[in-house]
């Protein structure tokens, strides 16, 4: 049984700012953001070396969000430490602002990957480790996806790849949030089906 924590007041506020992010712009995937705050701060806040003015250092982790979706929650983190102006959150799918819909890489900094398209994420993330190794750098990759998601072909075929080339520096991350598009997930909360399969 899953133990129930009060929501701390930087969880809080990030999803103050997602939702003010939603009103803005009347668009978003509400569910999908939410569900990935508490991930995405430990990631940015504790986890993960980046450097916000050197979105391209070299060095750095990479965090891909496969679940694209949720970019909400991630827009939100990476306007929080620097990434791009604050500015820009409220402009979320205008036509002069840089957040589009699913996150796209080269246009948002600090994202590394463009996602949307579900199941790719892991694939995506296998490239990086796989080029950290060849490049003998200490960069880690981590890779965001969804339960829902995780019903893909794609993932199992590289999460294969992985174990077979034993990627060590690649950690693949499952929010589980027990929601899919048009209905529940096949096994809701139940941690320990998600543990086994993986």
């Amino acid at each position: 049984m899953a133990v129930e924590t009060p929501l701390d007041e930087r969880s809080l506020a990030l999803r103050r700012t997602i939702v003010r992010m939603m009103e803005a712009s009347r668009r978003g995937h509400l569910g999908s953001a939410f569900s990935l705050v508490e991930i995405v701060r430990v990631l940015y806040d504790d986890i993960l070396r980046y450097d916000p003015a050197r979105p391209s250092w070299p060095l750095r982790d990479r965090c891909i969000l496969s679940k694209g979706h949720g970019c909400l929650a991630l827009y939100a983190l990476l306007a929080d430490k620097g990434f791009f102006p604050k500015a820009e959150l409220w402009k979320f799918c205008q036509d002069d602002g840089i957040l589009g819909g699913h996150p796209e890489h080269g246009k948002v900094p600090g994202v590394e990957a463009s996602t949307g398209s579900l199941g790719h994420g892991l694939a995506i993330g296998i490239g990086f480790a796989l080029h950290a190794r060849q490049a003998r750098t200490s960069s880690r990759v981590f890779v965001i996806m969804s339960d829902g998601e995780s019903n893909e072909g794609s993932v199992w075929e590289a999460a294969n790849v992985a174990a077979m080339d034993g990627l060590d520096n690649l950690c693949g991350i499952t929010d589980v949030n027990a929601l899919g598009q048009s209905r529940a997930t096949m096994w809701g909360h139940d941690l320990e089906q998600f543990a086994r399969r993986w």
